[in-house]
């Protein structure tokens, strides 16, 4: 506590100074971490906007009770509140003053450009078989025992996974046919989705999940790959171009979609989120924020 008391002392002074220097006066802050009201409350601006896009006090090893009540403060003192997913919409709605729920979006047209260059990719591109891939960061809340069954269900089958990891994955490596390439350049993530037959999102079944809006589903659709999901709340309406599976049967709808997959269900997939640009998001934002009276 007294630590993070002479944190939020240090950084607010730091950013008062910079914005002298600047000559910024009165800016919209906009935080997208909760405890950041400490260094919030010490600044002067003309509005605040706070961007939830995670309950995070379900985070393992997360102080829930701290983060609930630094939570509970920025609500409370928040000029608008943004929420990307309807869960979040309905845990946080009571305590905020103004709220609106604007999902994620996606850099289609970056995707489109950069899908355009040639690129080699040796690491994945010596994967044998038809390849099932996840992109992300690999922690507790990605079901690597489902990954996992269903790798050794279908042993013709490569599941790749690209990003970090923060989870113990000597159990996978040992199997042939589960592949863990690290992180790679940003940049670069649309050529190995592209590289994926199928792509997934097998995660657990928790609090944590039930509030997400996930980023990669955008992703994978933006480039019209086939995706096979477990059932979250915020995939229900793209149901029409994700396949919805429960655990037992996750392996059966990978193959399924694989083996249905055509170039016009993966037009009909992009189509899906076409209108969902960042540039989109960040505009609904801005109007909402225009509209909303200081205090």
């Amino acid at each position: 506590m007294v630590v993070r008391h002479i944190n939020s002392l240090y950084i607010a002074a730091m950013i008062k100074r910079i914005s002298s220097t600047l000559d910024i006066k009165k800016p919209v802050i906009w935080s997208y971490l909760p405890n950041a009201i400490g260094i919030i409350k010490r600044l002067d601006f003309s509005k605040l906007v706070y961007h939830c896009i995670d309950d995070y006090g379900e985070f393992t090893g997360a102080p829930k009770r701290s983060f609930e009540a630094m939570e509970r403060e920025i609500l409370q003192t928040a000029d608008l509140t943004v929420v990307s997913s309807r869960e979040l919409l309905s845990l946080k709605r009571p305590h905020s003053k103004n709220i609106a729920y604007v999902p994620h979006g996606v850099d289609l047209k970056g995707f489109e450009r950069e899908l355009k260059n040639r690129v080699t990719l040796p690491d994945i591109d010596a994967v044998k078989g038809p390849t099932a891939g996840f992109v992300g960061r690999i922690a507790d809340w990605i079901d690597l025992e489902l990954v996992g069954r269903c790798a050794s269900e279908m042993r013709h089958w490569s599941f790749v996974f690209v990003g970090p990891s923060n989870v113990d994955l000597s159990r996978y490596r040992g199997m042939g046919n589960m592949i863990f390439l690290g992180r790679r350049d940003h940049r670069l993530i649309p050529h190995y989705i592209k590289r994926f037959d199928v792509c997934l999102m097998p995660f657990v079944c928790n609090r944590l999940v039930a509030s997400v809006n996930p980023l990669k589903m955008y992703e994978y659709l933006a480039v019209g790959k086939p995706v096979v999901s477990v059932p979250m709340p915020e995939t229900a309406e793209f149901a029409g171009v994700v396949a919805i599976a429960e655990p037992r049967d996750f392996s059966r709808a990978i193959q399924h979609v694989y083996e249905t997959d055509s170039p016009s269900k993966q037009e009909v997939r992009i189509d899906s989120v076409r209108g969902r640009s960042w540039e989109a998001v960040a505009d609904t934002i801005l109007e909402r924020l225009a509209c909303t009276p200081r205090g």
